[in-house]
């Protein structure tokens, strides 16, 4: 019978991975704040790395976080025999004496710490955080300036220094102090979160939203008000307006950028994925139904691709609100923003489509000529019905939430009914006129009369199509207005 393999003890030390590596393991559940499996983490390692004294100091840190100061106690009482010469253990031991709020052991054992640790990080830092709780700001100040010097390539001297600033209430210094920290350390969250709560605290509620957007979205939105400031411009509706369009815009834009870096193909989905739906209804109705005859292909993607920025745009309007809830809870932005926002992404996206399309159709022997001029009302007139509608659907979802279901629903019904795949006057005439009332029909009847057929569209009723949807946008632009103090609170039920 073959002889078992040796235990744990009988193997070389070899055989385990570094204690960088090791102590990764337990640190992973620290970060997520996962208490109870970071001590089972700890504890396994114990037995593998008995003498190294991270094990034990480590292991009784988080004990104290989760509130087990006795098995911290016990943890601590080994390794103040066994490692002695050991910084930690003696931080450590300080923190369990301020976690009873036992003030004066945890002194003695910081006073030890910065005796014969001095150049010790978290000497300086625990002893600047028990002279706060013993309410002596300016010893807490002396102890992190030595932290700074000790360590000043380290973030949590100046995190440490902003939030003593913050907590003595000397907030304009608070401020200061965490904009050091965001120009040192721009991925410490800390820098914009609790300058944001000071700048509140301050009354300064435009700079507590940039701040929390500028965590999101990137300094330089901090560093475009920077700019305002510096030139003391006057903070007039019309600034106010441009500075609420470069947010839409910027937001717009860091969700595409976020979309595309979780896809493979980036970019190419925006042209492939319309590709592969011209494919599919080319199939259904070009092949199997026999519905084309000669040019389907452009007859189909001159009614697709303009169909698709409308469907897109509602549809991905209109659960915005209750998706961008936290912003507008935390920031305070207008609920307006959030289906501006998507109108824009969805836009971008359909941007190089549009552009695919009139040079496939050029190719197809469908040149430019003067007809094409007319183009652009039309373009105009679907992109005001786009924002009408996509505003007006996510105004309502967020009070009836089961309409939701209806949308996808809705715009299907709406598609059937629009003629992509067919004539519109292979219907009967006594139809074609209630037909055409159709918002979406009328467009794709004058984007295939302008680029097929070379003929004018009808601009009367386009322009009647574009003015009822300018009134659309400014009656709803009001409607905003008026629930703005509404809707954060529908959002949360």
């Amino acid at each position: 019978m073959r002889s078992p393999g040796p235990t744990l003890k009988q193997e070389n030390t070899k055989t385990l991975p570094s204690a960088e590596e090791a102590f990764a393991w337990p640190h992973q559940s620290e970060k997520n704040n996962n208490w109870k499996e970071a001590t089972e983490r700890w504890a396994i390692l114990r037995k593998a790395y008995p003498n190294h004294p991270s094990v034990w100091t480590y292991a009784a840190k988080i004990h104290i976080e989760a509130a087990e100061p006795e098995k911290a106690a016990n943890l601590l009482d080994y390794a103040l025999k066994h490692f002695p010469k050991e910084p930690e253990v003696l931080i450590q031991s300080a923190a369990l004496a301020m976690y009873h709020k036992d003030w004066e052991t945890a002194d003695t054992y910081l006073q030890a710490a910065r005796g014969r640790f001095p150049e010790y990080l978290q000497t300086w830092l625990k002893s600047a955080e028990l002279a706060e709780h013993l309410d002596d700001t300016q010893q807490a100040y002396d102890f992190n300036k030595t932290a700074l010097e000790c360590a000043p390539e380290h973030p949590a001297a100046y995190i440490q220094r902003a939030e003593i600033a913050t907590h003595a209430n000397r907030l304009h210094d608070a401020l200061e102090y965490w904009s050091h920290v965001r120009e040192l350390f721009p991925n410490k969250s800390e820098g914009y979160t609790r300058a944001a709560d000071v700048a509140r605290d301050l009354g300064q509620l435009k700079e507590a939203r940039k701040l929390t957007l500028a965590q999101q979205y990137g300094n330089h939105i901090l560093e475009n008000n920077d700019t305002e400031h510096k030139t003391k411009k006057p903070e007039g509706r019309n600034n106010n307006y441009r500075r609420f369009l470069e947010l839409v815009w910027t937001k717009a834009i860091f969700n595409l950028r976020s979309e595309v870096h979780h896809n493979y193909l980036s970019y190419g989905w925006w042209v492939l994925e319309p590709l592969l739906h011209m494919i599919v209804y080319y199939v259904v109705f070009g092949l199997l139904l026999k519905r084309g005859g000669e040019n389907f292909p452009v007859f189909l993607l001159t009614g697709l691709v303009p169909w698709m920025w409308f469907m897109k745009t509602v549809s991905g309007s209109s659960n915005s609100i209750i998706a961008g809830k936290n912003l507008m809870l935390q920031v305070g932005l207008p609920s307006i923003t959030f289906p501006l926002i998507n109108i824009i992404q969805s836009s971008l996206k359909q941007l190089p489509v549009f552009i695919l399309l009139f040079g496939f159709i050029w190719l197809q022997g469908y040149s430019p000529n003067s007809y094409w001029w007319f183009l652009i009302p039309v373009i105009f007139v679907e992109a005001i019905l786009i924002v009408a509608f996509s505003c007006l659907v996510a105004a309502i979802i967020p009070f009836i939430r089961d309409l939701s279901y209806l949308v996808p629903t809705g715009l299907a019904f709406t598609m059937f009914l629009s003629g992509i795949f067919y004539d519109y006057r292979t219907i009967s005439p006594d139809w074609q006129s209630l037909f055409l009332l159709n918002p979406v029909a009328f467009l794709l009847k004058c984007y295939r009369e302008i680029l097929m057929e070379k003929t004018q569209p009808d601009l009367v009723t386009l322009s009647l199509w574009g003015i009822g949807g300018i009134t659309a946008c400014v009656i709803l632009v009001f409607a905003y207005q008026r629930l703005r103090y509404i809707y954060p609170r529908v959002v949360l039920q």
